[in-house]
């Protein structure tokens, strides 16, 4: 009896170890080979101050590369920076204590020609990048100053209208100007073809032939009109921008397909057909910004107040926002590539956003968003 209770016990652990045995082998082996472990991240994007060493108010922003970059200001001041920033060279103004009239657009097509406007409409331009002499005088309700080549420019004047805007023209690099017809379009509003006239915001051109124009429809800025050409502004075809309820504010277009139209309400829509069809943007900022493209891989929206960005890897079709927190007010942005952008703003603010090493450390950087690539 004793020696059958031996050998059932027996029985009972050979199977409990071929089932521990069995449950073993059915678990896979770990090894290094088949362990994924997550990249850390090499790069990181940043906001890094590089500010002018003056208390001046910078208005306007223009470069002709990454670190090429020309700020125009108040107190006549104009700035130029050909290391991003790290030093810059007043070439105009720059001094806090000057009573001089303040500027309030910048342009440049290349590193020797630009222009710039101050508020009391009074055009200076260069054809050295360095020098500067006084060109002309615009008409005293003008807003806005663009080019298309060294020759070629337009001003969008409103001064006897509030509802059509006149482009005056310029052949000469900016020294005389033409007057050109009232913009105007024919439009379905209401089921009902109504002849209607434009006010001019802002215009864009992507090369001497082609450019866009938004702004917007009648004295009330409730219809968004998007307008182009492709003969170097000789003529205009117009378009509304259905169902935006406000005018557009700017416009940013980085192949003659692929654009952003941001509205004077903060709304976005970006097209992807030169602007036969308009999209609205998912999630923009919620608030009114200044926008510049990086060859539409890097989309940027800068909060007025400074306190947020928005950023889009799309084109636009959708943001994210992150805090920002600047020291002062913005007054604009440019992105000159993907990887490179400067905002400027009040009391000699300049900011650049660039991709660094992910270790890389600077007094006052901001931390911001990069493409998914990056």
């Amino acid at each position: 009896m004793v020696r059958l209770l031996e050998i059932a016990a027996l029985s009972v652990l050979v199977t409990t170890l071929c089932a521990a045995q069995a449950t073993k082998s059915s678990v896979p082996k770990v090894s290094p080979t088949n362990v994924v472990i997550a990249a850390e991240p090499k790069f990181k994007a940043i906001w890094e101050p590089v500010p002018f060493n003056q208390d001046i108010e910078l208005t306007a922003i223009a470069c002709v590369g990454p670190e090429t970059c020309w700020v125009a200001g108040d107190k006549s001041t104009i700035l130029f920076t050909s290391d991003g920033g790290t030093t810059w060279q007043a070439q105009l103004g720059g001094d806090p204590e000057a009573t001089d009239e303040d500027l309030a657009d910048i342009v440049f097509l290349d590193a020797q020609h630009g222009w710039v406007m101050s508020e009391r409409y009074r055009i200076t331009g260069t054809v050295d990048g360095t020098t500067w002499a006084e060109l002309s005088t615009a008409p005293a309700t003008s807003k806005g100053l663009w080019f298309s080549t060294p020759q070629v420019g337009f001003v969008a004047d409103n001064h006897d209208s509030q509802t059509q805007t006149h482009l005056n023209r310029t052949q000469d690099g900016g020294k005389t100007w033409t007057r050109s017809d009232p913009c105007g379009l024919q439009a379905i509003i209401g089921g009902l073809s109504r002849k209607i006239g434009c006010m001019v915001k802002r215009i864009q051109f992507l090369s001497p032939a082609t450019g866009f124009m938004g702004g917007y429809a009648g004295s009330t800025p409730s219809m968004g009109v998007f307008s182009k050409t492709t003969d170097g502004g000789a003529t205009w075809s117009h378009s509304i921008i259905p169902a935006t309820g406000h005018g557009i504010d700017s416009i940013h277009f980085w192949s003659e397909k692929d654009g952003l139209a941001v509205l004077a309400s903060g709304k976005t829509f970006w097209t992807a057909d030169g602007g036969a069809t308009w999209t609205g943007s998912v999630n923009p900022p919620s608030w009114r910004s200044y926008y510049a493209s990086g060859e539409g891989k890097i989309v940027v929206g800068i909060n007025r107040n400074g306190r947020q960005a928005g950023y889009s890897f799309n084109g636009g079709r959708n943001f994210t926002s992150r805090p920002l927190g600047l020291p002062a007010m913005a007054t604009d942005v440019t992105f000159p590539d993907a990887r490179h952008g400067y905002l400027v703003g009040q009391h000699g603010m300049v900011y650049r956003y660039r991709i660094v090493p992910i270790d890389y450390s600077s007094q006052g950087m901001i931390a911001a968003a990069a493409a998914p690539s990056q």
